[in-house]
């Protein structure tokens, strides 16, 4: 379904750069306001060709599935922490420790919330929530990615025992050059 997707709006957009391009009778205003026009050094100009419309539409398609799966196992990795038979957390001894491990992989506004929910700081150190894990993404089921703006965002709605019918909804961006989560919501 992804390919598809992409593969459809590649074809979408290669159809109306050979529309530009087979309109010469076009004014330039009207050319500056429809495509992405690049200035020479003698001042000429030219129509966006068809590596640049791949490589604009190429940043939905930089999100594969291994890099989806890859970061939501991160995060879950990360928020099932090891304990000792107290729930004491071994590794991390305050949550802004633990929401630094995460830094890499997940913006601050979207795993504080987890934080706050899973862990409690005391002063001998960090402790875990005797709980279930959130509802969460399943990396076999289908989802839907869509991309609004410079993020994409990964709708999918699951059904089990514990939680039911639920939709997540994960927003990724591209921050530095790396994908992270910037949002987690759920439905």
């Amino acid at each position: 379904m992804k390919k598809i997707i992409t593969t459809a709006t590649v074809i979408v957009l290669f159809l109306f750069a050979i529309m530009m391009v087979s309109q010469p009778q076009m004014d330039q205003t009207q050319a500056q306001e429809t495509t992405k026009v690049h200035a020479s050094k003698n001042n000429t100009e030219k129509l966006l060709n068809f590596d640049d419309i791949k490589q604009v539409t190429q940043q939905e398609a930089d999100l594969s599935h291994e890099q989806i799966v890859a970061l939501t196992d991160k995060f879950m990795e990360l928020l099932v922490q090891d304990i000792d038979d107290h729930y004491k957390v071994e590794k991390f001894n305050t949550k802004q420790e633990l929401i630094q491990a995460f830094e890499p992989y997940v913006k601050k506004e979207a795993v504080q919330p987890y934080i706050e929910f899973y862990y409690q700081e005391k002063e001998d150190g960090l402790y875990i929530v005797p709980t279930e894990t959130p509802a969460w993404f399943v990396k076999d089921a289908e989802y839907e990615k869509e991309q609004k703006d410079r993020k994409i965002e990964v709708t999918q709605t699951n059904e089990n025992a514990l939680y039911g019918k639920y939709t997540i909804v994960l927003t990724f961006e591209k921050v530095d050059e790396t994908w992270k989560i910037v949002n987690i919501s759920h439905e």
